[in-house]
């Protein structure tokens, strides 16, 4: 069968836009390397940045590797990795764990 087909269709989170802009540029404007180049500059930026506000960091990770070629199978990994609760990222604030 020719044509377009599904390729999973996940949605990104809010704050991957500027990484699947970047992603895309550089999906379609392949064979320019200095573009090429200039692009994965900018998403090494936003991924430090992303990491500096404090978000998981193999969220980011399954993220990229999705953008990167929008295949199901990292789509899905990205979609586990985004429903799993992040230990470090949680604080308990019950009162056993604190002592006056």
């Amino acid at each position: 069968m020719y044509g377009f087909h599904n390729r999973g269709g996940f949605h990104t989170p809010p704050w991957a836009d500027k990484l699947t802009n970047y992603y895309w540029v550089i999906r379609v404007e392949g064979r320019d390397k200095v573009k090429r180049r200039r692009y994965y500059r900018y998403v090494e930026k936003e991924k430090l940045r992303l990491a500096e506000m404090g978000i998981h960091q193999p969220l980011i990770l399954a993220t990229c590797k999705y953008l990167v070629n929008l295949s199901v199978v990292s789509g899905n990994k990205m979609h586990q990795i985004m429903t799993t609760e992040v230990r470090q990222l949680t604080f308990d604030f019950s009162a056993k764990n604190f002592s006056i």
